[in-house]
């Protein structure tokens, strides 16, 4: 795009460059399009773009602050944290009276614990901005965390003299005085406020909470008890009675109080959810799963067209390994409302996990029918088709995903979508296009563990370049040292290359690596019996071969191989 400056006459510069006379002006104006353009490139989630257009403008026209700022927020996006609070300070110090500015660099130095820093900032903004006394709450906590506390209640009686007492600040006075150790005061207070606010039951509830907290479980009872009569379809009173029930050791009252509020039809579906968090929290050390599920799958027989009880049920279903429970109630919510397909693919990686990939392929189908076009959809799907066999449409689902889905930027999806080309063309028995695609693979991430160690075997098994199957298997076995996988391909590179008895210390360090009859774990047995035959223990060769022929007893070359004693190779 050409920017035409009209009116503007030039000069020639020092450097025999032309320029406007009146450049800030044009700088200002090339500033203010490449800061608009880079805002609305933000605002699209267009980030390079954004980050490219807003360094132009800041430097076009350093004095302009709005593009610094908003780089500086982008700079702790990608965690580059002293440079965006280098240059948030630069800004706020730049224009010291600006409220935003000021308040955003305050906010993000008590991020980093720069506490004098904080306080000096927040002093400057309440000299400039004293309209806005709720700032002496926020430098209050600053001279909390200095442990500076007679500071922090000046500060809380700055803010009552412009805005009054309430509840709230009484609250902070509490949690000053009892960070200062006087309990006395702190039970005092919320003493006070329960009697200013005799007819509101959740001043009543926080001193119970107060009692709780100091461990004064003998004055809880009375006030709790005074709640239930005068608001019992509150759940706060329900989840404070379990406290105080759980403090007195009483599990039996705890469960029940739980048991009342979530069967109370007077008490809402989110009301319920947030109690049950409290639960979670209150009983995390001691409260077993089943009876968590258990209390989640009542919400969801309550509620059975709520999805977040529902989806709440199936992630802890997912937690405690019942898989199939878990997939039956994604399912629901899938069929019930399924707005872009994510709780279809939520189902197809359970699927993938519980092995149903006909039933995986299917939910995978209806995420994209949904809207789904995410790389870890296809990447899912795909995967599920390879291990279906149902090698064209993987193909089919790959190519879109490289093609239209995936970007050059999404590296490590690639690779393991040039990965799955790969693995189909190799059973396809078409060699030559398999390595490349493992190359491609490769290229947009060398440390794709599983690419490697699949290239290399596939060279060692079809005689290929062994150099390069070792440094290959070498390093995938670098990145997952604990893949006896990886460890046994190495021990078979290792064979094909002659050497025998560096083959054998690892082939033995990948069979102490399986689990008993673990799928898959004939093929090292034979190789073992293979290396083992090559060092001339023929016995020992024999009694591999006879393990790996009881795990795969469809393997005719095993039994030539146990008949002959002798190495065959296919």
């Amino acid at each position: 795009m050409l920017l035409c400056l009209v009116g503007c006459t030039v000069v020639p510069t020092a450097g025999g460059k032309a320029r406007p006379t009146d450049d800030n002006k044009a700088d200002r104006a090339l500033y203010d399009y490449f800061y608009m353009e880079g805002e609305k490139q933000n605002a699209l989630g267009h980030f390079d773009a954004a980050w490219a257009l807003l360094s132009e403008a800041a430097r076009i026209y350093p004095q302009g602050l709005e593009a610094r700022y908003s780089l500086s927020k982008m700079y702790l996006m990608l965690n580059r944290v002293d440079t965006a609070v280098a240059m948030l300070k630069s800004v706020a110090d730049s224009d010291t009276t600006h409220f935003w500015y000021n308040l955003g660099y305050a906010n993000m130095v008590i991020r980093m614990q720069q506490y004098d820093e904080a306080e000096r900032v927040f002093m400057r903004l309440l000299r400039n901005h004293p309209d806005h006394p709720e700032l002496y709450n926020s430098l209050a906590s600053v001279y909390a965390y200095k442990e500076q506390y007679d500071k922090a209640l000046a500060c809380y009686d700055s803010l009552e003299t412009y805005m009054g007492n309430s509840p709230e600040l009484v609250g902070n006075r509490i949690g000053l005085y009892d960070m200062l150790g006087d309990t006395v005061t702190a039970i005092a207070m919320a003493e006070e406020l329960v009697q200013q606010h005799t007819d509101n039951i959740y001043y009543a509830l926080y001193l119970s909470d107060v009692y709780r907290h100091y461990g004064l479980n003998d004055k809880m009872l009375p006030l709790l008890e005074l709640a239930q009569r005068e608001a019992p379809e509150e759940p706060l009173v329900y989840s404070q009675l379990a406290a105080y029930y759980l403090a007195e050791k009483d599990t039996v009252a705890f469960y029940q109080e739980y048991d009342k509020l979530l069967t109370n039809e007077n008490i809402t579906c989110e009301a319920k959810m947030s109690a049950l968090e409290s639960f979670v929290e209150d009983t995390e050390t001691f409260v077993s799963d089943s009876v968590l599920v258990g209390y989640y799958g009542k919400l969801v027989e309550l509620y059975p067209y709520e999805q977040a009880p529902r989806s709440n049920y199936a992630l802890l279903l997912v937690y405690t390994q019942k898989l199939d429970e878990a997939c039956e109630q994604f399912t629901i919510i899938a069929e019930q409302s399924d707005k872009d397909g994510s709780m279809w693919e939520q189902v197809m990686t359970i699927c993938i996990d519980l092995e149903k990939y006909p039933e995986a392929i299917e939910a995978g189908h209806k995420a994209i029918a949904a809207g789904r076009k995410e790389c870890s959809t296809y990447l899912y799907l795909s995967n599920a088709m390879v291990i279906n066999q149902q090698y064209d449409e993987a193909e089919k689902y790959i190519h879109i995903a490289i093609d239209s889905i995936c970007g050059d930027n999404n590296r490590q999806e690639r690779s393991y979508f040039y990965g799955m080309l790969g693995d189909i063309y190799s059973e396809k028995e078409m060699l030559e296009q398999c390595y490349q695609y493992y190359d491609s693979a490769l290229v947009y991430n060398g440390n794709n563990a599983l690419v490697l160690n699949n290239y290399a075997y596939h060279l060692a098994c079809n005689n290929g370049d062994l150099l390069k199957a070792e440094t290959m298997s070498n390093k995938s076995m670098s990145i997952d040292a604990e893949n006896a996988t990886y460890i046994d391909t190495y021990a078979w590179v290792l064979f094909k290359m002659n050497s025998y008895t560096l083959a054998r210390i690892y082939i033995e360090k990948a069979i102490g690596k399986l689990a008993p009859d673990e799928e898959g774990s004939a093929e090292y047995y034979e190789h073992y019996g293979d290396i083992l035959i090559m060092l001339g223990e023929a016995d020992k060769a024999v009694e591999q071969w006879t393990k790996a022929l009881e795990l795969a007893p469809e393997r005719v070359v095993l039994k030539k191989k146990i008949e002959q004693k002798q190495y065959i190779e296919e």
